[in-house]
């Protein structure tokens, strides 16, 4: 069978975009409104041999349509689509104003590309949050309009995806339309807490595994870092004080972040207001908060994905990811269950593909 091709919608940072190339889809199209994250896009095509050189659109979804898409892909076949909304009308971190908020009415333009192009199948992305909105009426919704006027038979399944390996507590749930109508089994987990009763999955990825090789960041973004976004903010005594009194998991009341615990895998990075904002958590280590690169280690992103922009925007294009190791599995397991491929998800070869050696 030959590759798979994939249309990235909201694709970001590009988590869901590079997880689903290491598995083996071929990208066709990528597109995104903010214009950093197009150009990380854009910096990383053809880096290795998996990631296709295809256009990136720089374009909010409401002005996309299934004829502006065919204009750049020409005679390709659009078989899967992937992406997930906006997040933050549905976070418990935000307000939770659901489909109420401009951003969660995004879903029915995604809806809208999907009933256009009319692909095999689609992913959808979002927080598990969502489930609990209005007393699940917005859960129920979804399904609905996900389903296209019943052409696509909808399985939602919620991870915890420290259970696959992600050094990061982290729960989201998928939406997996297909027109086959066939419903779409949940993963099994590969990871499972220390000294659980399931001895046979491997323990958690832990904090302490991401950070062993890297040395204190630099503080100026104008210098050369030792890797690309590898570079802290400056603080002052009075919060390097704070910082250090912290114990592991602790909250600092002033910012509102946790210290990590090298033993455990990290708390969930997130993104901060559309004002700005987003912060790494405090080093397990150092009085100080992990760098951009740091989070993006703890999100499994490779050291060789480079990022467009500084601080805020490389945290955001973070924060807002699917973490590519966890997209690999899991379009491992859609290639398996919707397109026919026999090979099941293998955490191992992914890591070696992404080149995660730390992870072993």
């Amino acid at each position: 069978m030959s590759k798979i091709n994939v249309l990235g919608l909201f694709s970001g940072g590009g988590g869901l975009d590079l997880g689903f190339s290491a598995a083996g889809f071929n990208t066709v199209l990528s597109s995104d409104i903010d214009s950093h994250s197009c150009k990380t896009l854009g910096l990383n095509q053809g880096k290795e041999t998996y990631l296709s050189k295809h256009p990136v659109l720089c374009e909010d979804i409401n002005n996309l349509s299934y004829n502006s898409i065919k204009k750049e892909i020409g005679t390709k076949s659009v078989d899967f689509i992937i992406g997930g909304p906006p997040c933050q009308a549905f976070s418990v971190f935000g307000k939770r104003k659901g489909l109420d908020d401009p951003r969660g009415n995004l879903v029915y333009e995604y809806a809208r590309i999907i009933k256009e192009t009319e692909p095999e199948g689609f992913l959808f992305e979002n927080v598990a949050g969502l489930k609990t909105i209005h007393d699940g009426a917005l859960y129920s919704e979804l399904f609905d309009t996900l389903s296209i006027g019943g052409k696509y038979a909808i399985s939602a399944h919620e991870y915890e995806v420290a259970e696959f390996g992600i050094p990061q507590f982290r729960r989201r749930v998928f939406f997996i339309g297909t027109k086959t109508n066939k419903s779409i089994p949940q993963m099994e987990s590969t990871h499972t807490p220390p000294n659980s009763l399931f001895n046979a999955h491997k323990p958690f990825n832990t904090v302490s595994k991401i950070l062993v090789d890297l040395p204190t960041p630099i503080t100026d973004w104008k210098g050369e870092p030792f890797l690309n976004g590898h570079v802290g903010r400056k603080h002052s005594q009075r919060i390097i004080d704070r910082y250090e009194s912290l114990s592991f998991g602790e909250r600092d009341h002033k910012t509102r972040i946790n210290k990590l615990n090298p033993e455990r895998p990290s708390f969930t990075i997130i993104v901060g207001s559309d004002a700005g904002g987003g912060k790494g958590h405090v080093h397990p280590y150092e009085p100080r908060e992990v760098t951009p690169r740091e989070s993006a280690r703890i999100q499994t992103f490779p050291d060789w994905w480079e990022f467009h922009g500084t601080g805020r925007h490389i945290i955001r294009q973070v924060g807002n990811a699917v973490p590519p190791l966890f997209a690999a599995m899991l379009a491992q397991h859609v290639a398996k269950e919707i397109f026919g491929k026999r090979k099941k998800p293998n955490l191992d070869d992914l890591i070696n593909k992404l080149k995660l050696g730390y992870l072993q």
